[in-house]
């Protein structure tokens, strides 16, 4: 018995002595990162500058190539439905779910509270980015009119008002008061085919007489070019129309006709800024700067990048997604935004600034959303409003913009509108094999 009280506390101490090492080892190992999560970490600092600057190269190369080519409009609509198909998944397969439940560790009324500021503020901020385009447009058209007349549009109207101006549109709104009477005779007889006729008649004489005080620059040859290339298409598109054989193929052949002549009715009109659409080269530059439009496609590149930065904060997967729709995107601006850059100014300095500047603006914003977006994962309240403000402004982009386009270019197209879905599913692979 005093043998076993001997040996006891003897043994007992060298197993304590022999388990103190390697508690202190495994608590040490438990405090430094295993090797996997600091390789992980460095792969995924590599990838986000991968991220962030695939989009930017790829809007540097719409720009340049605005120079030597030409894309059609209906591949122009299919990638509008492929860029809106892969947000909508990145949307709704990896951003929602961060958003529909606070974190365990949050304040529900502070997640919340950060979800709705973040709707709120990217509403604000998407349709101020609209509001300030559609300012560019006035503007360009301003400083167009500006350009071909001296030594200002609205001092030549106002000075020829009492001469061609005014007796021409005297004349064009004497034109639509006859019609508006025969349209009040018209409309208690309930022929559809006569109001309808009377109606566009109308339209036709407001065109003109909206002509008449705007005092319209001439056609350039590269739109009379196009449109003398639809004119051949009408043509071949009435040919389909004299073969028609049943009721589906006629209504078929009809509605490519109708649209062929809106395409070319829209030639005729004054458009838009717009990023899938290129402007034609002028023969003379007015050596003016439309800076609304400068400004608003820069603000919409550091948007897009701040975008591309959180979402990769939020999720490879998403990040990726979201890089692909925005090469896209930005592409096609490079493409347009060149293009008008061109009919701006003849400066080859200018140029370069106007060209290369949202590119570097759209990599710095991406660097600097992932910044952000890390430094916000430990306050889940404020991650949670910058998800939500990417969610908005991704979905606008989506609804207000690509859909719409592509709508306008394919109609009823179903090889283009089948790119919507075709996207989506491209989305809901790209993040299976990321993640």
């Amino acid at each position: 018995e005093l043998g076993h009280f001997h040996h006891h506390p003897v043994e007992t101490s060298t197993r304590d002595m022999a388990a103190r090492p390697i508690a202190l080892l495994l608590s040490a190992l438990a405090a430094v990162p295993c090797a996997a999560e600091v390789a992980a970490a460095k792969e995924k600092d590599k990838q986000v500058y991968i991220v962030v600057l695939l989009p930017a190269g790829v809007m540097l190369v719409g720009s340049i190539a605005v120079f030597c080519v030409r894309v059609p409009a209906k591949l122009q609509a299919a990638f509008q439905n492929l860029s809106a198909g892969i947000l909508i998944s990145a949307v709704a397969g990896e951003l929602y779910p961060l958003i529909v439940e606070p974190a365990n560790d949050a304040s529900p009324w502070k997640h919340y509270v950060a979800l709705v500021a973040g709707f709120v503020i990217a509403l604000l901020a998407m349709f101020g980015l609209g509001y300030l385009t559609g300012g560019a447009e006035d503007e360009e058209h301003e400083e167009q009119e500006e350009g071909e007349k001296q030594p200002n549009v609205k001092q030549v109207v106002d000075e020829e008002w009492g001469g061609k101006v005014s007796e021409i549109f005297s004349e064009k709104v004497d034109e639509l008061m006859e019609e508006v009477d025969k349209l009040v005779v018209a409309v208690p007889i309930g022929s559809r085919d006569e109001i309808d006729k009377l109606v566009h008649t109308m339209m036709f004489v407001v065109d003109r007489a909206k002509r008449t005080l705007a005092l319209p620059e001439p056609f350039d040859q590269a739109s009379l070019k196009r449109m003398q290339f639809h004119a051949d298409e009408l043509r071949q598109n009435g040919e389909s129309l004299k073969i028609a054989t049943t009721t589906v193929g006629a209504r078929k052949a009809i509605g490519i006709f109708e649209k062929t002549l809106a395409h070319i009715h829209g030639h005729t009109e004054r458009m838009r800024f717009r990023r899938w659409s290129p402007a034609a080269q002028k023969d003379k530059v007015a050596e003016k700067i439309s800076w609304p439009l400068v400004f608003a496609v820069f603000v919409d590149a550091a948007v897009d990048g701040l975008l591309v930065g959180l979402a990769f904060t939020a999720s490879v997967g998403t990040g990726w997604c979201m890089s692909i729709a925005t090469c896209i995107e930005m592409g096609f601006l490079g493409l347009s935004f060149c293009a008008s850059v061109r009919n701006m100014t003849t400066s080859k300095l200018k140029q370069v600034v106007f060209v290369l500047g949202p590119s570097l603006v759209l990599a710095v914003f991406g660097i600097l959303g992932d910044i952000i977006g890390t430094a916000m994962q430990s306050n889940p309240a404020v991650f949670v409003g910058f998800i939500s403000f990417a969610i908005v402004a991704l979905m606008f982009l989506v609804t207000q913009e690509l859909l719409v386009e592509s709508r306008e270019t394919a109609g009823e197209s179903i090889i283009v509108n089948s790119c919507l879905f075709v996207g989506m599913l491209l989305g809901i692979l790209l993040g299976a094999v990321l993640s």
